[in-house]
């Protein structure tokens, strides 16, 4: 087949097209600050409750005040954003909740925030997301003091930082900030953002929901892990998804740009119990994955604010690991940034000789539109979760620009799954596509 001289005899693992990082992100990522985010969490908690029934006119508490507070500092960002790329778009937005019952006491119209930073080819959007509200145990209590420092002025803090540093720096595709409302709720304000994005047909390549990504200690076993971050994903038809590439994807960015933080694929959709806004987005067909601390800390999250049997409870900023919280809004700027400079995933990706009996693989795909890409084979044998840095042949999988796009290896398709990819002439590599 087209390729199958190019299949190279050596076995030493060769550099893939994503080996090298980007001074560009490299900076980005370096430039997180712990100072500014312990700014913004000590800063949010000031408004007593971010409860999504709480006051929206009371200047200093409430959901209200949280909101022209995370729209205020945006707004400067915007305003003294860099001149070479596209103005930054900070918008207000508001739904109704309460007409179906549920976890409300009244009908009314609820605030949530949305940052647009425009790409300069803005093809695609990429999607952080992170929620506003917070509770104590009563979910119906929306007057109690709930700090929510972890949850999820954690999450609040990544879209603040990703809003600060990126309104510096021009990137071809767009990124999308949701600051979300009525998640304790229901998801609420999620699910309004997701539909509000199919009807308009917003080209979402992925959504990446930040929901508690501070705490290091886990309640009642003790255990403290700081150096590790779950990324949830679900399957489709039980064996993978898109959004099962995303989160290996962010772990790949992540092993380059963040080393000390390891990413540990979770493949599930959530925790048991437990929900968060990107099921939202899931279930309007998109790719999305929630980014979620290790351990989790029960005595913090959904509890009032008090000592008990000389325990302490309540999610107060005290009990955020700051260097942690961090490494981890460091993780989702590597990937975010990767993903807005690279190219599209190349479509119909197919396993061409799926009925012949034989111990190769041929994989055929359709290119990018309208853009001078490679592409990058990858392999993984089927009882593996991450795909290998190269094939086992020893090759590298790279099929070069104007190439034909079919790939040939010694390589049993029932021995291995099958991805393609397309690779940027700058070596940011796109999300893969399993081959089918």
């Amino acid at each position: 087949m087209a390729l199958a001289a190019a299949i190279l005899a050596s076995c030493h693992e060769p550099e893939t097209a994503s080996a090298g990082a980007d001074p560009v992100i490299s900076a980005a990522v370096a430039g997180v600050d712990i100072d500014s985010v312990r700014t913004y969490i000590d800063e949010l908690v000031t408004f007593h409750t971010r409860h999504t029934l709480s006051s929206q006119t009371d200047p200093q508490k409430g959901i209200g005040a949280a909101v022209d507070y995370l729209a205020g500092r945006c707004e400067r960002w915007a305003r003294n954003a860099a001149p070479d790329r596209p103005q930054p778009l900070v918008e207000r937005i508001s739904y109704t909740v309460g007409e179906n019952g549920g976890r409300y006491d009244r009908v009314t119209e609820v605030p949530e925030l949305m940052v647009t930073l425009p790409g300069t080819r803005a093809e695609r959007e990429i999607l952080l997301m992170a929620h506003i509200d917070t509770r104590v145990l009563d979910v119906m209590d929306s007057t109690k003091f709930a700090p929510g420092a972890d949850d999820d002025s954690s999450g609040l803090a990544c879209l603040l930082e990703a809003v600060r540093i990126l309104s510096q720096i021009p990137l071809e595709q767009t990124v999308k900030c949701l600051f979300v409302s009525g998640e304790e709720q229901g998801l609420d304000g999620s699910r309004h953002f997701a539909a509000l994005a199919r009807r308009e047909n917003w080209p979402v390549m992925a959504v990446l929901n930040n929901d508690m990504i501070g705490n290091v200690r886990a309640s009642g076993t003790e255990l403290v892990e700081d150096h590790k971050l779950r990324v949830f994903s679900e399957s489709r038809n039980g064996e993978d998804s898109d959004s099962r590439q995303l989160a290996r994807y962010i772990k790949e960015m992540a092993a380059i740009y963040v080393p000390e933080q390891e990413i540990v694929l979770n493949y599930r959709t959530d925790r048991y119990r437990r929900g968060g806004d990107h099921s939202s987005f899931l279930r309007e067909g998109y790719t999305a994955v929630r980014v979620c601390e290790y351990c989790e800390d029960y005595e913090r999250t959904h509890q009032d604010v008090r000592t008990e049997n000389g325990t302490a409870y309540g999610d107060v900023a005290d009990y955020v690991d700051f260097p942690y919280l961090v490494r981890n809004i460091r993780v989702n700027l590597a990937a975010v940034m990767n993903l807005a400079m690279a190219p599209d995933r190349p479509g119909n990706v197919l396993l061409a000789n799926a009925g012949e009996l034989d111990n190769h693989t041929v994989i055929t795909w359709e290119p990018v539109s309208g853009q001078d890409v490679s592409y990058q084979v990858l392999c993984r044998e089927t009882d593996r979760s991450e795909w290998m840095p190269s094939l086992p042949t020893g090759a590298s999988g790279i099929v070069p620009s104007g190439a034909p796009l079919e790939f040939s290896c010694p390589l049993s398709k029932d021995n291995y799954y099958f991805a393609v990819r397309a690779v940027s002439p700058g070596g940011h590599p796109g999300l893969p596509v399993l081959a089918r």
